[in-house]
Formats: C-alpha cells, sequence, structure tokens
C-alpha cells in the first residue's frame, strides 16, 4: 500500500486500504474519510517503492520520528 504525505503537518502514513491510514512516526491508526483525505495527503511515490523494497524504513522513520520537509525547490524530503 501507499505512503503519503500529509501536506499540513509533513507527517508521513501508510495508506492500509479501506480509508485506513497509520502514521509512521507515532504508530496511530485510524480511519478518515475519502473527501478529506483528498485534500490532506499527497502520495509519494518514491518513498513507497522504498519502503516495499525496504521494510525496514518504516521502523526508522518511526523509531527516529521522521517527517517530511520541503526544500526550496519544493521537493520533499525527510528529516
Amino acid at each position: 500500500m501507499a505512503i503519503v504525505r500529509n501536506i499540513q503537518n509533513n507527517h508521513l502514513y501508510r495508506y492500509l486500504g479501506g480509508n485506513r491510514y497509520r502514521n509512521i512516526m507515532t504508530g496511530v491508526e485510524g480511519e478518515i474519510g475519502e473527501d478529506v483525505a483528498q485534500k490532506i495527503f499527497k502520495i509519494n511515490l518514491e518513498l513507497t517503492e522504498v519502503c516495499e523494497n525496504f521494510p525496514n524504513v518504516e521502523k526508522l522513520i518511526h523509531t527516529l520520528k521522521l517527517k517530511m520537509d520541503k526544500d526550496e525547490n519544493s521537493d520533499a524530503r525527510t528529516s
């Protein structure tokens, strides 16, 4: 399933299917309506691929409490 970024706080979430998401940093899981999800989440294809190929990356994000940053070119990166 996809990794998405909350555009309001730059936290990363794992989409679990059926409107369910898990905050990778905090581990909190819940249901978010489709209309709200479309407004606040952006899919991060690159990070999704990395996490699918290297599952320990999600554990690293959780352990180090990483979230996304924006650089001057508007490309997201972890910090």
